[in-house]
């Protein structure tokens, strides 16, 4: 072999070995980054908290399951002498509203953006259970939420005070979202199983309130959300209604940008179907690491429960730990009949009781 034939070996050799090193590199590489990916959520304050909250919700089992009180249930306490000691009203509608519809006698009102103001808190009692009220319920599951948060007993009026008193938001707004419970043309998957009524939900911790070190953190988190929390934007009050929904999964691109989180019970998700692509992580449940830590960051979140009033309580949450999320508004009783969609229309036409006009 010639010099320049050995030379042109050794370089080939040279190059070869070359070419094999940066492919091992770069494998090691695409390696290491795969296995560095956790789907556990951060050890912070705010993710504890939001573990502790979603696991305290109250259950089926409980007087007021997910938080929520009805008209009934409401009118029966402030009207026993004992028990109507035990709860605090709060109402966080317009002003405007207040003037013109009247409140639930002995209710405080404060403006729903600043409800987690440091002076607005220190209104508030800690011993006793604080009931929020918004027109529908679907702003007071916010406020109950944030109270919770910062270690208040909140719940909510269920319906709203469309369910308490004939108010135009209770004819116009509950009922025509329960109204428009059509059938989508969107996939609706129905996998049958136990009948969701049959099914018991319980909370799976004792609520308490968050650490005194912790506190401060998580108050200002909920001043930022709260003060954001406007109708002015592109979802208001962070709430989008079905068709909203429908049109942005028809778009392949916002589809993609999309991520649906259902909350309900396996048994309700089974039993009364789910939209076509959802993930099923239940709300006591959420806020696990390994749940936590499935949420995409890059993505709109949209939150589907039975009604909107329980997913709007998990979208606080969400949104205070910085994940872009909205409900999806009267949840999957606006999407598909269900059994809740004539319990709001029910609500609604049963309303009768007393206001204050002062």
């Amino acid at each position: 072999m010639t010099l320049a034939g050995s030379y042109r070996t050794l370089k080939t050799l040279i190059l070869s070995v070359l070419l094999l090193l940066s492919l091992f590199l770069l494998a090691s590489c695409g390696s290491d980054q795969s296995t560095t990916t956790s789907t556990q959520a951060e050890d912070t304050p705010l993710t504890r908290r939001a573990q502790e909250v979603f696991a305290t919700t109250r259950g089926s089992d409980s007087e007021f399951p997910g938080n929520m009180i009805t008209a009934a249930q409401l009118a029966a306490i402030l009207q026993d002498p004992q028990r109507s000691q035990t709860i605090s009203l709060l109402d966080t509608r317009p002003a405007t509203e207040l003037e013109t519809q009247g409140a639930i006698p002995g209710s405080l009102w404060i403006k729903m953006q600043s409800i987690a103001d440091p002076e607005s808190l220190a209104k508030l009692p800690r011993d006793r259970t604080i009931v929020c009220i918004s027109p529908t319920g679907h702003t007071a599951n916010q406020v109950c939420t944030t109270l919770r948060w910062l270690g208040y007993d909140a719940i909510l009026l269920k319906y709203g005070m469309g369910s308490w008193t004939q108010t135009p938001a209770g004819k116009d707004i509950t009922a025509a979202d329960a109204q428009r419970a059509i059938d989508f043309p969107y996939p609706v998957i129905e996998a049958g199983g136990v009948p969701a009524g049959n099914s018991v939900v319980k909370a799976t911790a004792t609520f308490t309130a968050p650490p005194e070190n912790e506190y401060d953190e998580l108050q200002q988190v909920a001043q930022e959300y709260m003060s954001d929390n406007v109708l002015d934007q592109e979802y208001p009050f962070n709430n989008i209604s079905a068709t909203n929904l429908y049109d942005r999964l028809s778009d392949p691109v916002l589809r993609e940008e999309t991520w649906l989180l259902d909350i309900r019970s396996p048994a309700a998700y089974d039993s009364l179907g789910h939209i076509e692509g959802t993930i099923n992580i239940p709300w006591r449940r959420l806020g696990e690491p390994e749940n936590l830590g499935q949420l995409p960051e890059n993505k709109l979140i949209v939150v589907i429960g039975d009604n909107g009033r329980d997913s709007g309580q998990v979208t606080g949450i969400l949104k205070m730990l910085g994940y872009s999320a909205v409900t999806l508004r009267t949840g999957m009783a606006g999407w598909l009949p269900t059994p809740e969609t004539q319990e709001i229309l029910d609500a609604v036409a049963a309303a009768h009781y007393p206001v204050a006009t002062n």
